[in-house]
């Protein structure tokens, strides 16, 4: 009999360990709405010269100031890791710079989330341009000082990278899971091209800086 309410019991578990497993499954991840920062000293205040560029486009003004804030609100809790910069170009087409700089790997989270963010049920088409540099994550020594854009795939199933392409049009995917990182491709998925704009046209657009 004992054996019998242990093998009951083993069922029960696995069961309400399968649905838990099914329930969190299914449950889309929510934004971050926590707006806790570090203080206000802490904000940078010297800027850094940098070409770092986001291009978004077929967004609304609402969506983007929204992906934009809620991005901050998960990377600056500690640290301002971000302090993007918007500017409207069009009613649906925005750029984006850092006049603070960014950290590569934090810039390659930046466009992934914007691409693919919290909350919608759709992705923004994004684009990036950087220079990198021989210390940055995922740089290797033929990527190392090039202008290079930056995207997620039109095929990405998986939702944790972006991809790569040089100035010569050497490919890399960049995968944010341990094991998947600076991966090099036979092609480049898409070849390079320049940015549409200079950063230093922005500055007579108005703009709007996130912390």
């Amino acid at each position: 009999m004992k054996q019998q309410y242990l093998i009951y019991g083993l069922i029960a578990v696995v069961a309400i360990v399968f649905f838990a497993w099914t329930k969190l499954k299914n449950q889309k991840p929510q934004p971050d709405t926590d707006t806790r920062r570090p203080p206000e000293n802490a904000l940078p205040t010297n800027k850094v010269a940098n070409d770092k560029l986001v291009i978004v486009e077929d967004a609304s003004e609402n969506d983007i100031k929204k992906i934009i804030q809620e991005f901050c609100n998960s990377y600056n809790k500690e640290t301002y890791q971000a302090v993007p910069r918007l500017a409207k170009l069009s009613d649906r087409k925005f750029a984006i710079t850092f006049p603070y700089d960014i950290n590569f790997e934090i810039y390659c989270y930046f466009i992934n989330y914007v691409n693919y963010p919290m909350g919608f049920d759709r992705h923004f088409k994004t684009i990036g341009w950087a220079t990198t540099k021989p210390t940055d994550t995922w740089i290797t020594e033929k990527s190392a000082n090039k202008n290079v854009m930056l995207f997620v795939s039109d095929f990405d199933t998986e939702y944790d990278n972006v991809f790569l392409t040089t100035s010569d049009n050497i490919g890399y995917k960049l995968g944010f899971a341990m094991g998947d990182e600076k991966q090099p491709l036979n092609s480049s998925e898409k070849s390079y091209v320049k940015p549409p704009i200079n950063i230093s046209e922005l500055d007579t657009n108005e703009s709007i800086d996130f912390k």
